[in-house]
């Protein structure tokens, strides 16, 4: 299952209930039309967001990404047959715009690529993103952000997984404090791992 040289998720954190109470009131705030989870991983998340969204906003498009054919397997199996559920399998962005340690944990991966503005611009043809969530791997959020980003809607936030933890979301952190475009983020405590919220400024 997990050829891809060098790879671990040593600095990845399980998905708390209290990271799912933060998605679960951005859906109450957004009402998503598309929302996005890139790393399906287990499925904890997936299962906790898609079925609130069925709850709450039935009509909405749930995507969630992965690299592992076998984690979407197992998340289709659950929910494959609602047509508001979609996967899609490859890596989010190219690999040459990834860093360390993805960009060498990457090395032998052989599937599919640029998935997600594949995604953005020909299943979903122009639609706007309003909730996304991040949380695949170390040395991808800042491009994930940045593909995000072009397409957020414009009261839209995108979270991102892992900060208090020292993994994914510290790189997206950092770029985002030493940037001055439109948009802020803040630091939530949810559990080991936290999370990061991004929105445009004054939304």
């Amino acid at each position: 299952m997990r050829a891809l040289k060098g790879d671990y998720f040593s600095n990845a954190g399980a998905v708390t209930e209290m990271d799912l109470q933060l998605l679960r009131d951005a859906i109450d705030q957004v009402k998503p039309t598309v929302f996005i989870e890139i790393g399906t991983g287990t499925g904890a998340s997936s299962r906790g967001i898609f079925q609130y969204i069925l709850r709450q906003m039935p009509t909405c498009d749930f995507y969630t990404m992965d690299i592992f054919n076998n984690y979407l397997d197992d998340i289709n199996k659950i929910f494959g047959t609602h047509p508001n559920f979609h996967t899609v399998l490859g890596l989010s962005v190219l690999r040459d715009e990834t860093t360390d340690p993805a960009y060498t944990e990457l090395s032998n991966y052989q599937g599919p690529t640029n998935s997600l503005r594949k995604l953005l611009d020909v299943e979903l043809k122009g639609r706007m993103v309003d909730i996304a969530f991040i949380d695949s791997r170390k040395g991808t959020a800042v491009p994930e952000f940045h593909v995000l980003a072009e397409r957020l809607s414009p009261n839209g936030i995108i979270f991102c997984h892992d900060i208090l933890n020292g993994g994914k979301g510290v790189e997206l952190a950092t770029y985002l404090s030493e940037d001055e475009g439109p948009f802020s983020f803040e630091i939530i405590n949810t559990g080991p791992a936290g999370m990061i919220r991004i929105q445009r400024r004054g939304s």
